[in-house]
């Protein structure tokens, strides 16, 4: 079962409903990068060189940024589907919103939800357990939600 690293925080915004009260996040100890990403798949018995993994990967990156822009969805597989929302500002009526409403664009990823290879928040949670990195440091300093 997965280990996800936890710390606990303070909600200190004294406007909000859940001032004072304490919620966990998830620790990451590091961030890969394309090539520790690669030789990990390598690791794991492939038949393709590092080159070749890393050509596929850059290729899929280029593309589906072409795609999702082209106003398409991509699914990858049993990995999920990704694809572009927007945030705008309303119109008081249709001929009064245009492009410029269009505050900001997000690509999304929303995970597959088969069976065969479920990434849904529910099954994730199931394969899950958690370790508080208090009790991995020894630190016990309270962090508040503004770090």
């Amino acid at each position: 079962m997965a280990k996800l690293l936890t710390k606990k925080y303070q909600n200190t915004n004294q406007s909000s409903t859940a001032f004072g009260k304490w919620y966990g996040r998830i620790i990451h100890t590091e961030t890969l990068s394309t090539e520790q990403f690669v030789n990990h798949i390598c690791s794991h018995g492939s038949p393709f060189d590092r080159a070749t993994i890393t050509g596929v990967l850059t290729a899929a990156c280029d593309c589906l940024v072409e795609l999702v822009l082209d106003s398409k969805k991509v699914r990858l597989g049993d990995l999920g589907t990704f694809y572009l929302s927007a945030e705008t500002q309303p119109g008081n009526t249709s001929e009064e919103f245009s492009d410029d409403n269009v505050k900001k664009v997000h690509l999304r990823f929303w995970p597959n939800q088969k069976q065969s290879y479920p990434l849904d928040s529910i099954s994730i949670r199931s394969r899950a357990s958690f370790k508080n990195i208090e009790q991995l440091t020894g630190d016990t300093t309270n962090t508040s939600d503004t770090e």
